[in-house]
This record gives structure tokens, C-alpha cells and sequence, in this order.
């Protein structure tokens, strides 16, 4: 294929690309700062004005178009980013007590781990005798088995709650995200809680629908009775989109191999079946002359692919990215149908303008990132790259495995970044294992599948042989897997890029892939290194080369999680927040590494572990695995519950040393910051002991750390009998200027004895919003106001981020004064 540039490459040679930039400006313009629509108005009217002006000079209209779209691009976003709700919406009815819900299920349940979560839509609310007629979505999870399917109407007591976001710099906006799917509150129920109405009818075609792929799951299940579970998940996500049985562990291999993108149905598996069943028409229309002496067939063969690809696209559910996979082959056999000249950069801009001018929110959306990243990245540095001459004989395989080998290469490529954005992780064996593994999986293991599945409505038993074979196939493409996955170097975590430096990396790429043949390439390519320069600098300086003492309480809901970040760059992190179990959210993971990362930092030098509560030691976990620790500082406590068990697997198969702290131990100066562990006395037990000790919140580790002339007292979650004994034992030690209320602010706390102690100019409380212990008790903040103290709380203030350089304490938080909830 020799692809050769005849005209000069200008902004409007392809003109939906920049039309699709702008509208991608103006988007990501409206989500990041919503407060300028009488500004986007004005930019709107005066280049629509102006392109008026220029048409009717019969002139082109230079910019103007662009400024437009751009405009209307932010426009498009507003009643996303501030919806106005009718008074009936669900978001008017969020409150603490219990209604009664009648809702129809949307969303059949997926369960995992003893519940289920689904989606309903809510049609009446009652409580005390008064019904109210509401609409709006939901997420509901239900507590134990529940065979809730799409169209059932329910009726269930429970607390509707706004979704909360951890209130961090640069956090996930979850609530957000869900918002842009329509969902915009949560509940849980048990299940024997819930009552069956009547059958709600559902369309004839979805109906049709979940039949066929109910169907489909009971033969591939029949199909795979000696198959691995794993290996019938991923044959059910390839064949119809059911992707409930993907769990956490499978999508983990699968992205450290650098395959995940196999999983969900996308633009590569929509390709290959494009591409096998416009081979196949092509050869069926060639057993028609007439067809080939018009020059027909072709286009005939592209018009009857779309209906197969219109079909596995119904099958799948049509998810999002499966519309765009489907929106972007679709644009493609376009060309072909009409016979006009196909430039995939120009068809790849019509697919995402399409997709924007209908959810303008698909621009946030990580499947589209990639999607659009890889195809872009392909289809450009194919363009660029000097072509292969066309291959003869005996080297056309070699060629054809270079050539994938490029693709490859160029996919995670273009890719990496938005990768490193969301995932902060990127495989090292990505090209090796997608050489193997698309073949496998993809090639052979879809259209397996496929074809079984249209075998089973003309003969079953030959379906089952079929499903029997792709099963297979999965299976030694999960072999692979775990090959690639077990070497030492499969993929790496790293540190969040920004922006700026995404920016920088596809301004080097295009630059290089330019340097002969456009003049302002090399100058790009300067530009862009001397700028990434500066911004490594910058980044050691914030990072390694800072003289102050930084102390971060990450909001961690119901928990606690404080960052040391002391001057010349060690780092210790103070407990990790946590839930009870890991499995259904791992703080360390969803929240804390996030953070950690966000603020380039890679390796955390010391861990302290206070005491082993969940919600103080299940988000180290995480931690301690890829943050390279040195040392895990633990009061002896050795808690025998799971997350204790998981937490020293973690320091022994990171060499990570675990040392007992009590107060006799020597204080240790670490870049002119003072650490001291205060507390427990010396001789406390470690050997596990029961988990319902009273005492055992009593022996948590207490920490201060001294800068200069301030001071911050981290207290875990002692109660008054252990404050008393600290006082004792301390005494006038303990004066501090911050105070990490003990216990998050519980009434079992926070003792006069240990206020007038301390002496704190601020009180930190952290603590979970409407979290169900109550905390901070009214009375212990009542108590610390009447002291003078200044009170922050995560609940309410978010993340507190507090500098000193010794002499001075600055405290700011990611909630402002306007937008904070009340005690």
C-alpha cells in the first residue's frame, strides 16, 4: 500500500477534523469551566455574525466556523455540568430517612460477593401515608440473591443517598460520572425486603433479546462444564457483551499484559466482524458477473456487512464504546457504499462528531479516550511511516507480522498517556502479547463464537461443539495470559501525568513523525523537550527539592489516611483509610494511590500503621505493594483478621520491614522534622488477640511530628482512658498546634484533660459524611470550640493540606467556606 500526499496538509484539506477539534475544545472547555456562559454566548453571536458577514461577500470564513462550534461545544455542556431538575426528579427526595420506593428494574442484576447491584428507575415514593409520583434513576444493590430482570416492578423500604466523591485535589468526580448516565442516587435493601409486582411489559425486541442471550449463557455454560469460569466470562463479554462474570482478578491480568482492551466489546472486535463478514459477501457477489462488470460488488458487500455489525452490536447491548465501534465502522462502509475515497482520519473525525453531537459527555469517557487514541495514533503514524513495498513469495508472512508488530506498536503508543491518566499503569510485553493473543482471541475465538451462536437456532448440538472450541481457544488465551503476567517486567506502576505533559507527548510524537517533511516540526520537537525539561524540574523541586513540611489528611470517608511529605522528599504515610472488605472497594487502590500518584509521588519511605482497624489498615495494603516502602511502623497489635494477614504478605514479598514502636523508643530527626512515638507504653503484646478487645482502639500508635516551632499530634483512635495515661506520661510534651482529634471525634474522646494538654490551634477530624457512628459527636466539637480551637473535618472540608516552614502554618482545604455541610 503506498499511501503519497498530493496537495499540502491545511486545517481545512479534511474539514470535519477541525470542526471535531473545536467541538472537542469547546466540551472540554464547558466541563472545566461551566461559569462562563454569557462568554461562550457572546463568542457564539459574534463568529456566527461574522461568518454571516462572509458568505454574503461570497469570501471564506476564516475562523469564524470554528470559533462557533467551539462555542456551541461549551453550550452543549451545560445542561450536563448544571442540569436544571423538574420538581419531581429524584435528586428533590435524597434525604436520611426510609421511603417506600416503587420502581422497574432497567438493568437486570449483576451479583458479585453476596449482592447485586442493578438499576431502577423510580416511579412513586411514599412514607407516612403520602405518595409522591417522582422519576429518576438509581443504583440499587441488594443485600444476598436476587434474580431481578429488566421490566420487573419492585417495591422496597430504603434511604436514598447521593453518591459521594472523595473530596481530594484532582480525585475521580464520581458523582459526576454517574450523573452523566443518568444515575443520581443509591440504595441498598435486602433482598427478602424486596416485593415482586406485576410482570411490567417490555418491548417485543428486548424481550426477544434477553432471550437469546439467556440462551446463549445456559449453552455456553453446558458447552464449558470442564472449562475454567474464567474462560466462559470472557467467552460470554466476547459473544454478547455479559461482562458480570469479568471480576477484578481476570480484568488485572488482562491489562497488565497489555490486552484489557479484549475484553469489552469495542472497535476491534466490531472490525473483525466487518472484516469477516464484507470477505465473505465480497466472495458471495463475486459468483454474480453482472455485480463485477458494473463494479457493484464491493459496494453491495459493504451495505450487507452492516447488517451483521448492526446485529452483534444489538446482541452486545449496544454499550457506549460498542456504539462508537459501531458509529466508526459504520462511517467507514459509508465510503465504500457511496464510492467516494476513504481517508480514515477524516472518517474517524465524522465518528467522534456524531458521537459528541449526541452525548457531548462521551469526550470524558475512558473507552472513548482510547478508542479514538488508538485508531488516531494507527491510522497518522501508518501515514507518516515510510510503507512497507509490497511483500512477495515466502517473506508476505514475515511482512504481515511487521506490519501488526507497527500496529501494535503504535496503538499503545498513542495510548500510553491516556492510560497513565486513568490506570497510572502501562505493560511492557503489550506488543508481544497482543501478537499472540488477538489472533486467539479475537480472530479465532470471536467469529467461533459468533458463528456457534448462529448455529444454535439450526442445530444445537453443533453449536455446543463450537462453543466447546472457542472455549478452548479462551483457555490457551488465558494460558498466554499468565505467561506475559508472570515475567518480573509485564508492566509497571507509575506516576499520574498531567495535561501539560500528555500535551507535550503527542506534540513530540507528531514532531517526530514529521521531522522530514514539514519545516515547523524540529521547532515543535525543540519546543516540546525544552518544555518537558522545565516541567521535570518543576516537578523535582515540588517534589524533592522543597525545605517546608507538608502534612495532607486524605478524605478517606469513615476512616483515617495522613501524608508526611518532609523536607527533601521522604515520605511516610500515617494509616490508609479502608472498608471492610477489600474486595468491594479498596481504598488504597480507588483512593489513596490515586492521590499518591496525582502528586508524583512513587515511593513512600515509611508506612505507619496506628492500630489494626479496617478502617486504618486495609487501604496500606495497596500501598505497601507498589509504592516501594521501606519500613511498615506498627504499635505490635498483631490483629489476626484477613486484612492484617494481607498486610505483612505485602511487606514480606516487598521486603518491606516491620518494626514495633512504643514510647521508649529514641525519636528520630528526618530532613529537620523530629518524630516521636508517644504512645503505647513499652511492653505491649504482639501476639493476636481477640477482636473484640475492648482496648484495643487504647493502643493505637501516637506520632508527633515537630517542625521549627509547630507541631501536629496524630492520636489514632485512643479513647479518654488512654488520654489520661498519655497526659501522665507525656505531659507538657504533648503541646501541639495541630491535633488529629483521637477516634474521629468520637464521645468516648477528646477528654478536657487531653484538650488542655495540647493546647491546639487547629483540631483535624477526620471522619466519613453521614457516616452511621455519629462522628464527630456534637459534644466533642462543642467542646474543642469552647478551647478556641479552629476545627476542620473531611466530612465537610474535604482533604486538609497544611504547610509550615517552622515558623508559620498554612491550612487550606479542597471544599471553600461557601460550599461546606454543617456539623
Amino acid at each position: 500500500m503506498n499511501l503519497t500526499l498530493t496537495r499540502p496538509e491545511t486545517p481545512y484539506l479534511r474539514p470535519v477534523i477541525p470542526v471535531t477539534l473545536a467541538l472537542l475544545a469547546g466540551i472540554g472547555w464547558g466541563a472545566h469551566r461551566p461559569g462562563y456562559l454569557p462568554l461562550a454566548l457572546m463568542v457564539l453571536l459574534v463568529a456566527g455574525f461574522f461568518l454571516f458577514h462572509r458568505l454574503r461577500q461570497h469570501k471564506p470564513g476564516c475562523w469564524a466556523p470554528l470559533l462557533a462550534v467551539a462555542a456551541a461545544g461549551y453550550l452543549s455542556m451545560v445542561p450536563w455540568i448544571s442540569p436544571h431538575y423538574a420538581p419531581d426528579h429524584i435528586v428533590h427526595y435524597l434525604d436520611d430517612d426510609y421511603w417506600r420506593v416503587q420502581a422497574t428494574v432497567v438493568e437486570p442484576a449483576v451479583a458479585r460477593l453476596g449482592r447485586a447491584r442493578s438499576i431502577v428507575a423510580v416511579d412513586c415514593l411514599s412514607r407516612d401515608h403520602v405518595s409522591r409520583s417522582v422519576r429518576g434513576r438509581i443504583r440499587l444493590i441488594v443485600m444476598g440473591r436476587s434474580e431481578l430482570a429488566r421490566g420487573d416492578r419492585i417495591c422496597f423500604p430504603a434511604r436514598l443517598r447521593p453518591f459521594r466523591n472523595f473530596q481530594n485535589p484532582g480525585a475521580f468526580d464520581y458523582r459526576r460520572h454517574m450523573a452523566f448516565q443518568g444515575i443520581h442516587a443509591s440504595a441498598w435493601v435486602r433482598a427478602d425486603r424486596i416485593k415482586r409486582e406485576e410482570r411490567r411489559t417490555v418491548s417485543p425486541v428486548q424481550r426477544r433479546l434477553d432471550a437469546i442471550r439467556d440462551r446463549l449463557g445456559r449453552l455456553i455454560d453446558t458447552a464449558g462444564e470442564r472449562s475454567a469460569a474464567a474462560a466462559r466470562a470472557v467467552l460470554k463479554a466476547l459473544v454478547y457483551g455479559d461482562r458480570s462474570g469479568i471480576d477484578n482478578d481476570l480484568r488485572e491480568r488482562f491489562n497488565r499484559a497489555g490486552v484489557g482492551h479484549l475484553l469489552a466489546i469495542s472497535g476491534l472486535h466490531v472490525g473483525i466482524v466487518a472484516s469477516v463478514a464484507f470477505a465473505g459477501f465480497r466472495w458471495l457477489f463475486a459468483l454474480f458477473p453482472a455485480l463485477l462488470w458494473r463494479g457493484w460488488g464491493r459496494r453491495w458487500a459493504a451495505a450487507a456487512t452492516l447488517l451483521p455489525v448492526l446485529a452483534y452490536g444489538v446482541l452486545a447491548g449496544m454499550s457506549a464504546s460498542t456504539q462508537r465501534a459501531e458509529i466508526m465502522v459504520g462511517a467507514f462502509l459509508g465510503t465504500l457504499i457511496i464510492g467516494r475515497g476513504h481517508d480514515i482520519l477524516n472518517t474517524l473525525a465524522v465518528a467522534a462528531l456524531i458521537i459528541l453531537l449526541i452525548f457531548p459527555p462521551a469526550l470524558f469517557s475512558i473507552s472513548f479516550q482510547l478508542s479514538f487514541a488508538a485508531v488516531v495514533a494507527i491510522a497518522y503514524g501508518l501515514r507518516k511511516i515510510a510503507p512497507m513495498a509490497e511483500p512477495a513469495g515466502r517473506r508476505r508472512p514475515l511482512k504481515r507480522v511487521a506490519a501488526f508488530i507497527l500496529v501494535s506498536a503504535l496503538a499503545i503508543a498513542g495510548t500510553t498517556p491516556v492510560v497513565l491518566a486513568h490506570f497510572n499503569q502501562t505493560s511492557l510485553v503489550g506488543i508481544a502479547a497482543n501478537l499472540v493473543l488477538i489472533p486467539l482471541a479475537g480472530f479465532l475465538a470471536v467469529p467461533l463464537g459468533l458463528f456457534s451462536a448462529l448455529l444454535a437456532w439450526v442445530f444445537e448440538p453443533a453449536a455446543q461443539v463450537g462453543f466447546r472450541l472457542a472455549l478452548e481457544t479462551i483457555e490457551i488465551s488465558l494460558a498466554g495470559v499468565d505467561v506475559f503476567v508472570g515475567l518480573p517486567f509485564a508492566a509497571f506502576k507509575t506516576v499520574t501525568p498531567s495535561f501539560l505533559e500528555i500535551t507535550l507527548y503527542y506534540l513530540t510524537g507528531w514532531a517526530v513523525l514529521n521531522l522530514r517533511n514539514l519545516r515547523p516540526a524540529p521547532w515543535v520537537l525543540a519546543a516540546s523537550l525544552l518544555m518537558a525539561t522545565a516541567d521535570g524540574l518543576y516537578w523535582a523541586t515540588v517534589r524533592f527539592w522543597h525545605s517546608d513540611l507538608r502534612v495532607t489528611a486524605i478524605d478517606v470517608g469513615q476512616g483515617g489516611a495522613t501524608l508526611l511529605e518532609l523536607p527533601g522528599g521522604q515520605v511516610f504515610l500515617v494509616d490508609g483509610g479502608g472498608f471492610s472488605d477489600n474486595r468491594l472497594f479498596d481504598m488504597g487502590q480507588r483512593v489513596v494511590a490515586p492521590f499518591l500518584w496525582r502528586k508524583k509521588i512513587a515511593t513512600v519511605d515509611i508506612l505507619v500503621l496506628s492500630h489494626p482497624d479496617a478502617d486504618h489498615l486495609n487501604g496500606l495494603i495497596y500501598v505497601a505493594r507498589h509504592f516501594n516502602a521501606r519500613e511498615l511502623w506498627t504499635n505490635g497489635d498483631a490483629h489476626a483478621t484477613f486484612g492484617y494477614q494481607a498486610l505483612m504478605a505485602a511487606c514480606r514479598e516487598n521486603g518491606i520491614q516491620v518494626r514495633q514502636m512504643t514510647a521508649d523508643a529514641c525519636g528520630t530527626v528526618v530532613g529537620g522534622v523530629h518524630l516521636a512515638v508517644l504512645h503505647p507504653p513499652a511492653g505491649v503484646p504482639g501476639e493476636p488477640r481477640a477482636i473484640d478487645r475492648a482496648d484495643r482502639n487504647d493502643d493505637s500508635l501516637v506520632l508527633k511530628a515537630t517542625f521549627g516551632t509547630v507541631s501536629f499530634l496524630l492520636t489514632g483512635d485512643i479513647t479518654m482512658p488512654a488520654e489520661q495515661v498519655l497526659v501522665t506520661q507525656v505531659g507538657e510534651h504533648l503541646a501541639s498546634t495541630v491535633l488529629f482529634a483521637p477516634h474521629h471525634g468520637s464521645r468516648t474522646s477528646s477528654s478536657p484533660v487531653l484538650i488542655d494538654a495540647v493546647r491546639p490551634d487547629w483540631v483535624l477530624v477526620s471522619a466519613g459524611a453521614g457516616n452511621r457512628f455519629g462522628f464527630p459527636h456534637p459534644e466533642v466539637i462543642d467542646r474543642y470550640r469552647r478551647s478556641g480551637c479552629r476545627i476542620v473535618c473531611t466530612c465537610t472540608h474535604g482533604a486538609a493540606l497544611m504547610r509550615t516552614d517552622g515558623r508559620t502554618l498554612e491550612v487550606d482545604t479542597v471544599v471553600t467556606a461557601g460550599d461546606q455541610r454543617r456539623f
